[in-house]
This record gives C-alpha cells, structure tokens and sequence, in this order.
C-alpha cells in the first residue's frame, strides 16, 4: 500500500469506500459509489456492467448496466456500429480480467475495424481511461469497470488503487442484479435455498451438509431448477436466474459473496488478503 503514494485521507477514502460497497442494496447506491471515485482517481466517465460470457471469454449478454455518466451519444454509436465485437479493450477483458489502461492495449491494436473504434471514441473524449472488473466464481458472470480520464495513465497508483477495490466494487455490483423474491418465482423455498448455495459456489455434497438433507436429495432439486430455467448446466441457471430476476436472495447471504463468488486466483486481491491489510490502515489512522 505504501507504493501507491497515497496521503492519510486518501486511505481512509479507500476505507470507507470498502465498507460502502458492502452497504450497497440500489441501483442509486451503486451510481453513488462509483462516482464517489473520483475523489481517489482523475476519472471523468464511468460505466459498469455484469455481463454473462461464453466458454471462450466472449461477451454473450449485458444482464446489469449501471452508467454513471458516460456520453449517452457515443453509447448510441457503440451499439450502432456493433463495437462490442472490436473493442480491444472489451475483448481482451472478459478473456483475461486485468487491468487494462487503455492506450497501453490499444498500441497492440493493429486491425483497420479497431483502429476506427478508437479514432471514433477519441471524437468523444475518450482518449484514456483505465477498465477492470472480476469474474464470478460459478464462471458465467464477469464485471467491468471503465474509468475514463485524459490522466488516468500519468500515474501507476491510479490503476492499483481501482485494482485494491475492484472485489468490494464487484460484490456490490453483484447485489444490485438481486431483487426481492417474486411471489410467481418458478423455484419453490427449498429450490430456492439450494440455488443460493449453487451461486455461492457450493457442491451438492456441502449443500446437502448446510440444509441437512441427503446429497441425493441436493441432486434431485438441482435437476429441477435447471429444468426450469431452461438450462443444460448449473452456471447458466446461475446466470438465467440473475437475469431474468427469479432469484432474490438476502443481505445476509449475499455478504458471503465476498468469499464465495468474488475470490478468484490472479492479479486481483481476494477480500480476505485486503481485510487484514485496511484494519491495519484504519488502526494507523
């Protein structure tokens, strides 16, 4: 943390905006949050998203948006000009979930399409910005995160700061896509309890221990659920339920997420290796 160059009220900034992502139960408290941002980074733009993605890292459907303030005339373009399918910065992200400044995977960008794309976005102002995000553990949910800011790259700290809270950043996003239980829901309440324990990344067998039923019991509601949802797997049951809203599930549970859905291997730190790191922050301070 001492890297980041980061003053005093700079880091309790870091620590109340963990805290408040944790809190985070409205779309209006997302948009809140995110914008709460530039207070840390030189971002002038941000836009989120969870997206479902394929087995090949590709982007197969928006099933959350939440866009602070970007240019809603350069969003209308990006959809009419099916961007979506050159974006380098888009398509190396759900293949990977790394930080990305933009100008440094744009310099690998050589194909005529892209490089329109990004001649067209600069039209915009949108020259540089940072774009990061997480995937969740059941595989079929991913975020992003865009920072745009013409001085989003003049410094390392900016990137490693966003990269510090994108997990808290990712969960509370997350919770945004639940809404409260819908009385027509296809699943019935057991049906329901072992679909929030398949999207918090249990097996039927750990299943069958927390609900203190027989695995094969486990089994056969998990063979229900996907024949409700439509679905051959249990990720895209995941990912349907999130979608089409059938699933609500509570605070309680969805602060779990922390360690079930969000923790992944990789350049990002799990929560629970950054925890330790801002208790001791907050003692400091």
């Amino acid at each position: 943390m001492s890297q980041l160059d980061l003053t005093n009220g700079e880091l309790r900034r870091m620590l109340e905006v963990a805290h408040n992502a944790m809190n985070v139960a409205s779309n209006q408290q997302m948009h809140e949050l995110l914008l709460s941002l530039r207070e840390l980074v030189p971002c002038e733009n941000i836009i989120a998203f969870l997206g479902e993605t394929g087995t090949q890292g590709t982007l197969k459907s928006v099933a959350k948006l939440v866009n602070v303030n970007y240019p809603i005339e350069w969003l209308g373009a990006y959809l009419e000009n099916g961007y979506a399918t050159v974006d380098p910065v888009l398509l190396t992200h759900f293949r990977q979930f790394k930080p990305q400044l933009w100008s440094e995977t744009y310099r690998e960008t050589v194909s005529p399409p892209q490089r329109a794309f990004i001649e067209h976005a600069y039209s915009h102002g949108l020259h540089e910005g940072v774009t990061l995000g997480q995937h969740s553990k059941a595989g079929t949910i991913g975020s992003l995160f865009s920072f745009a800011g013409e001085d989003m790259g003049k410094h390392p700290r900016h990137r490693a700061v966003l990269a510090h809270l994108t997990p808290y950043l990712h969960v509370a996003l997350m919770r945004t896509a639940f809404s409260p239980p819908d009385s027509r829901s296809l699943l019935s309440a057991r049906e329901s309890e072992v679909m929030q324990w398949m999207i918090e990344g249990k097996t039927n067998w750990e299943t069958s221990r927390i609900l203190g039923i027989s695995e094969r019991t486990v089994k056969f509601h998990v063979q229900n659920i996907l024949a409700k949802l439509q679905s051959s797997t249990r990720g895209q049951a995941i990912a349907h339920a999130l979608e089409q809203r059938l699933f609500g599930g509570s605070l309680s549970s969805l602060e779990t997420l922390l360690a079930s859905v969000c923790s992944r291997s990789g350049s990002f730190p799990s929560p629970e290796s950054l925890q330790p790191t801002l208790r001791q922050l907050a003692e400091v301070l």
